[in-house]
C-alpha cells in the first residue's frame, strides 16, 4: 500500500475505532445511540470520508478545502447534522502532513484566508454547536472580515477561547493529540486490549478537560461538573480495574444529556497519530 493510501486508511480507521469503543461515557458507541445521532451515522461518515482523505494526503487539496469537502461529501451519506466536524478539523492538517505533527503545524501556519473561508462554508452546511467567541464567532457573518484581514486558520484559531481545545491544537502544535497518542501506546501495553485502551484514554481526557461541546450546550460550570464526575470514576478504575464504573458514568451522562463530543474528536486525532506510528488493531 502506498504511503498516502495508508494515511487515508488510518484516518478512517481512527474514526471507526473511536465510535466503536465502549463504554464511552455520554457518547455514541456500538451499544447505544443518542436522540439525534446513531452509530450508523458515524459509520457512514467515516467510510465516505476515505476518498477525500486520500486527496488531502496527496496534497491535491489544502487544509481548509479538505475540511469543507469532508463535510460536504460525507453529509450526502447520512441524515444527521454534525457527525465529525471537530474530527475533520483535527485530522485535515494531520493527514495533509501524513502524520507528522511538526509538518502539520507548519502547514496550518502556511494556510491562507481562503482556507478560513472554506472552514466557514463547511460550518454553514451542518451548523454544529460551538462555544461563544468574542472575535470572529463561526455563527456570525464573518466572511468579509476574513477577506479584509486575510486571516488564515492559524491566526483565526488563536482568537478562540482557551477552553476550545480543538481550535487551540492549531496553535499549540497539536500538543494534546500528540500526548494522547503517546498515552494510548502506554495504555495499550497496560490494558492488552485496544477497546479498553481507547476507553481508558477517553476517560483520562474527560477527567482532565472541560468539554467544549458541553460548554456550548450547557455552560462551563456544567462541563466542569462532568469533568469532576469523570475524575472520580477514573480514580475508582485506577484502584480497582473495574470498567463497570465507566458504564455507570455513561448512564448518568446520557440521563443528563451531557455529550462530550469534543473529547471524542480528540481521541480520533490521538488514534490517528498512533496508527501512523504503526499500531495495529
Amino acid at each position: 500500500m502506498l504511503a498516502h493510501e495508508r494515511v487515508a486508511v488510518n484516518a478512517v480507521l481512527s474514526m471507526l475505532l473511536e465510535v466503536s469503543a465502549n463504554p464511552k461515557a455520554g457518547n455514541v458507541d456500538r451499544e447505544h445511540d443518542l436522540e439525534d445521532l446513531r452509530y450508523e451515522h458515524f459509520l457512514a461518515s467515516s467510510a465516505s470520508s476515505f476518498p477525500v482523505f486520500l486527496r488531502i494526503a496527496k496534497n491535491k487539496i489544502g487544509i481548509g478545502e479538505g475540511i469543507y469537502t469532508l463535510v460536504k461529501n460525507t453529509s450526502e451519506f447520512h441524515g444527521a447534522g454534525n457527525v465529525h466536524f471537530g474530527a475533520f478539523l483535527l485530522l485535515s492538517p494531520l493527514v495533509y502532513a501524513r502524520g507528522d505533527v511538526k509538518k502539520a503545524s507548519k502547514a496550518v501556519k502556511s494556510t491562507t484566508h481562503l482556507d478560513s473561508i472554506f472552514v466557514k462554508k463547511a460550518f454553514e452546511i451542518i451548523k454544529p454547536r460551538v462555544m461563544d467567541a468574542e472575535n470572529l464567532d463561526l455563527r456570525d457573518e464573518i466572511g468579509d472580515v476574513i477577506e479584509q484581514k486575510k486571516l488564515n486558520l492559524y491566526h483565526w484559531m488563536k482568537l478562540a477561547p482557551e477552553e476550545n481545545f480543538i481550535a487551540r491544537e492549531y496553535v499549540n502544535e497539536f500538543d494534546l493529540s500528540s500526548r494522547g497518542s503517546e498515552t494510548f501506546l502506554e495504555l495499550l501495553d497496560l490494558e492488552k486490549d485496544i477497546n479498553r485502551a481507547i476507553v481508558h484514554l477517553y476517560m483520562r481526557f474527560l477527567s482532565e478537560l472541560p468539554d467544549p461541546l458541553i460548554i456550548a450546550k450547557k455552560g462551563y460550570d456544567f462541563a466542569e461538573k462532568v469533568r469532576k464526575m469523570a475524575a472520580e470514576s477514573m480514580n475508582f478504575y485506577t484502584e480497582t480495574g473495574n470498567i463497570a464504573v465507566f458504564e455507570e458514568l455513561d448512564r448518568r451522562l446520557i440521563s443528563m444529556k451531557a455529550n462530550p463530543g469534543s473529547i471524542a474528536d480528540l481521541i480520533v486525532s490521538s488514534l490517528f497519530l498512533a496508527l501512523c506510528r504503526g499500531v495495529e488493531v
